[in-house]
C-alpha cells in the first residue's frame, strides 16, 4: 500500500513543481517584454517619434497596469502630441500609483497649469475673436 500512496504523492509533487515553474517563468517573460517595450519607447521619444512611443507605453500598461513610470512617460508623449486631456489622465494615474514620486506630481501639476493658462489666453466669446481678427486686418491695411 505504501507504493500506491507514494505514486500519487510523487505525481502531485511533480504537478506542483511544474505549475510553480510555469508561473515563475511568466512574470520573468513579462518583465523582459516590459523592459524591451519601455526601452524602445524611450528611443522613439528621443527621436520625437511620439506616436510610436505612445504605442509602446500603451503595450507596457496592458501588461502591467500598475507601472507608474509607463503612465508618466505616456503623459509626456501625449503632451508632446498636443493631446493634453490624455496627458492629464496619464499623469493623474501615475501619481495615483506612486504619489511619493515628485516628478510624476510635477508633470501632472505642470500640464494642468498649462491648460489653465491656455484657457485664460483664449478669447471669452466668438465676438472677441472676430474683433481681434478685424483689428488685425485694419492694422495690416493701414500699413499698406
Amino acid at each position: 500500500m505504501n507504493g500506491v500512496i507514494k505514486m500519487p504523492v510523487r505525481f502531485l509533487f511533480f504537478l506542483a513543481a511544474v505549475s510553480f515553474l510555469a508561473s515563475g517563468c511568466s512574470p520573468l517573460q513579462h518583465h523582459a517584454t516590459i523592459d524591451q517595450y519601455n526601452e524602445f519607447a524611450i528611443e522613439a521619444a528621443e527621436l520625437q517619434l511620439w506616436n510610436e512611443a505612445v504605442f509602446r507605453w500603451e503595450r507596457v500598461i496592458e501588461i502591467d497596469p500598475q507601472y507608474a513610470r509607463a503612465h508618466n512617460n505616456l503623459g509626456v508623449a501625449f503632451e508632446a502630441l498636443g493631446k493634453t486631456d490624455e496627458a492629464i489622465e496619464a499623469y493623474k494615474r501615475a501619481t495615483e500609483l506612486d504619489s511619493s514620486n515628485k516628478f510624476y506630481r510635477f508633470n501632472y501639476r505642470k500640464c494642468r497649469l498649462n491648460i489653465q493658462r491656455n484657457i485664460k489666453r483664449q478669447p471669452d466669446t466668438e465676438d472677441d475673436a472676430v474683433e481681434e481678427d478685424e483689428d488685425t486686418e485694419e492694422d495690416s491695411q493701414g500699413k499698406s
